[in-house]
C-alpha cells in the first residue's frame, strides 16, 4: 500500500500559514499607519517641514506631495486586504478574492496618486503584490 501525499482539506499548508502571517503584519501595519497618516496630515506635514525628521533620518519629503486622501483610501484597501487574509486564514476562497483584488487597487490607487506624478513606475510594488497573488493561487483549490 502506498502513502499519497494529499493535503487534508481542514489543515492548512506551511507555506500557506507563513504568507498569512507575513501579509497579516504587512496588511495590519499599513492600514494603521494610513489611517494615522490620514487623520494627522496637517501635523505630519508641519513635523517634516519644521525637520523634525530629518533630524532623526528620516526623509519623509514625498508626504509633502501625496493628498490626504490616499492614506484614506490606502488604510481602507489594507483593512479589505487584512479581512481576505483572515479568510484564507481559514481556508475560505472568498478570501483570495478579496485579497488579489484590494491589491491590485492598491498598485492603482498608488500610481495615481504617488507614481504617475512623480514619473516612477511601481515595479516593487507589483513584483511584491503580483507574487503574493501568484503564491496564494496555488492554494485556492484547498479553499472551500
Amino acid at each position: 500500500m502506498t502513502e499519497l501525499n494529499i493535503t487534508p482539506l481542514n489543515k492548512r499548508p506551511v507555506l500557506l500559514t507563513v504568507l498569512c502571517i507575513l501579509s497579516f503584519i504587512g496588511s495590519g501595519l499599513a492600514s494603521l499607519s494610513n489611517i494615522f497618516i490620514y487623520f494627522n496630515h496637517d501635523v505630519l506635514l508641519r513635523t517634516i517641514e519644521e525637520g523634525v525628521l530629518s533630524d532623526l533620518g528620516f526623509d519623509l519629503s514625498i508626504i509633502l506631495n501625496v493628498e490626504p486622501a490616499y492614506f484614506l483610501i490606502s488604510g481602507l484597501l489594507n483593512i479589505i486586504s487584512f479581512t481576505g487574509v483572515r479568510h484564507m486564514w481559514k481556508l475560505r476562497r472568498a478570501g483570495f478574492h478579496l485579497y488579489a483584488i484590494s491589491q491590485l487597487l492598491m498598485l492603482i490607487v498608488s500610481t495615481l496618486y504617488i507614481y504617475k506624478p512623480s514619473g516612477v513606475f511601481p515595479m516593487f510594488d507589483l513584483l511584491l503584490a503580483s507574487t503574493f497573488i501568484l503564491l496564494y493561487l496555488r492554494f485556492r483549490d484547498i479553499m472551500k
